[in-house]
């Protein structure tokens, strides 16, 4: 295929129907709306490291696939690779965290992937623009790339990975699976009696306290539900980060969703006759929906298990939702339903000697790592 390239400053930049019908078969936040709400709220931006370089290839004048990428000056918070490449820049003092990354950015959701046209076999799409990413590291003189949060069911990109040259990092993360389940107590007597019963305890007493549960499409709710997420997420946000780093999305984050991208948003509400007490906002396509930010405005035990898990996995029981991501950490999602999957991030070093030192210090600490995929 005689292929060019070319690269986009900005989501803002890349033609909205072009981007979204590459998208199609791609989860929510692979959307454009997603990546102009982050970018252009200023969340994302090359003051916190990320510079938009988005790669389209075209076939014939027609544009084919889309990696959404960013240039990275730094390798802090990016979730995928544990402080792999910051260590790596510590310890041998050459910057392997410049480089290109592939990712939804402060969007730690297994799900990431490059946008193809139906015309375009999905492994083919994913080698013509893992050679061009090699091409621009070596002409920017980047020493790696990386891909993180790689869609599990993507066999086709996993593959094209590996035959690139990338090393593969693991780790675990938590989905609910819809295990065919055609009511709510279907879901309940997947369980031993001693945790269906702490189940509905936990829930009996939030509605006991006069609490009312419900799931709302964000089409249906106020503009103000999306400003009042957003200070729910600064609250949770202080209570586990603290005062001392700045939250990674703001105000006008929220806002652009309000604006763009209410199609695709849930809202999981907790409410008493007289009060909004918690919020939890979920994304959703076809089957499939992912949890994001959740806040309350005083602490009531099991309400965050009410809000983000219980009657989220109702609704999706009910509207034939076959997975739900809740969003990333927590070990007690497991005893409520929850299953582990693996996660799968990618990094390619770049430059022969640049690379013979990476792996070298990589074998010493963990072992051969090119042929044990899986360490992280």
């Amino acid at each position: 295929m005689a292929s060019t390239f070319r690269i986009f400053p900005s989501s803002e930049s890349v033609p909205t129907q072009l981007w979204n019908r590459l998208a199609l078969r791609a989860n929510p936040m692979m959307e454009w709306e997603y990546y102009h709400a982050l970018e252009k709220s200023g969340s994302v931006s090359a003051d916190c490291g990320y510079t938009p370089s988005h790669l389209v290839a075209y076939d014939g004048g027609v544009p084919v696939a889309l990696a959404p990428l960013y240039e990275r000056d730094r390798a802090w918070v990016e979730f995928g690779d544990g402080g792999l490449l910051e260590f790596l820049t510590e310890f041998t003092g050459m910057p392997y965290h410049r480089g290109l990354l592939g990712a939804i950015p402060f969007t730690p959701v297994p799900g990431y992937q490059f946008l193809h046209d139906t015309t375009l076999s999905r492994h083919d799409g994913c080698k013509l623009l893992l050679a061009e990413i090699d091409s621009l590291c070596e002409s920017k003189g980047y020493l790696t790339s990386r891909i993180y949060f790689v869609a599990s069911d993507d066999d086709a990109m996993h593959s094209a990975l590996k035959e690139s040259g990338y090393i593969i990092l693991q780790n675990q993360y938590s989905y609910w699976f819809n295990r065919n389940y055609r009511s709510y107590e279907d879901y309940l007597r997947s369980f031993k009696s001693s945790r269906r019963t702490k189940i509905r305890r936990e829930m009996r007493e939030v509605k006991q306290l006069g609490i009312d549960l419900q799931m709302i499409p964000g089409e249906e709710v106020p503009r103000e539900w999306f400003i009042f997420m957003h200070e729910l997420y600064l609250h949770t946000w202080k209570k586990h980060m603290g005062e001392g780093i700045r939250p990674f999305l703001n105000r006008p984050f929220f806002d652009r969703l309000a604006e763009d991208y209410r199609h695709r948003t849930l809202f999981s509400v907790a409410r008493t006759s007289d009060e909004t007490l918690a919020l939890a906002i979920f994304y959703h396509k076809k089957d499939k929906m992912y949890g994001r930010y959740w806040g309350s405005t005083r602490e009531v035990p099991f309400l965050h298990f009410s809000t983000c898990y219980y009657s989220p996995i109702a609704w999706a029981i009910r509207n034939g939702i076959s997975m739900m991501d809740p969003g990333f950490g927590g070990e007690h999602k497991l005893i409520r339903g929850f299953e582990s999957v693996p996660v799968y991030h990618y990094v390619k070093f770049h430059g022969t000697e640049h690379k013979r030192i990476a792996m070298t210090v990589l074998r010493r600490l963990w072992g051969n790592v090119a042929r044990r995929p899986g360490r992280s």
